[in-house]
């Protein structure tokens, strides 16, 4: 049984899991701060961001321009998300606007082609939803 289950896709649903903690906080639990929880959400959906944009790098072999430049965009973006916020800006639409692109992007320029439409349809398409749903219900 152990063997055919994804190591990989096991720990990103696992990293859905603080969203979750969030939600039930938010409506159930009521012990954290709810600009805390905010905080929270925004700075660990930039962190996210940035690792689906680090894993199009690939430091074994050479990547081409293109997907260079597209590896570090979401961090670009995360810089300007974090400035703004820190200037009290609501950036959950930046940031689920982002995520959408990105998850439409990544179907074109990663996963269409080859034997990852697996992991598109198992893993990025699902999670990028739950997260979405997540930050809309959290902000």
């Amino acid at each position: 049984m152990y063997k055919s289950i994804n190591l990989q896709f096991l720990i990103s649903y696992i990293g859905f899991l603080p969203y979750l903690f969030v939600i039930i906080d938010k409506f159930f639990l009521q012990q954290i701060n709810i600009k805390i929880l905010e905080s929270f959400s925004v700075y660990y959906s930039i962190i996210i961001l940035v690792f689906i944009g680090a894993t199009n790098w690939d430091l074994k072999e050479k990547v081409s321009k293109k997907k260079v430049l597209y590896g570090f965009l979401p961090s670009f973006f995360s810089v300007f998300i974090i400035i703004i916020y820190l200037y009290n800006f609501n950036v959950f639409i930046f940031l689920i606007s982002y995520l959408f692109l990105q998850l439409f992007l990544d179907y074109f320029i990663i996963y269409k082609k080859g034997n990852l439409k697996k992991a598109y349809y198992f893993v990025r398409l699902p999670l990028t939803t739950l997260i979405v749903l997540s930050l809309i219900i959290i902000q």
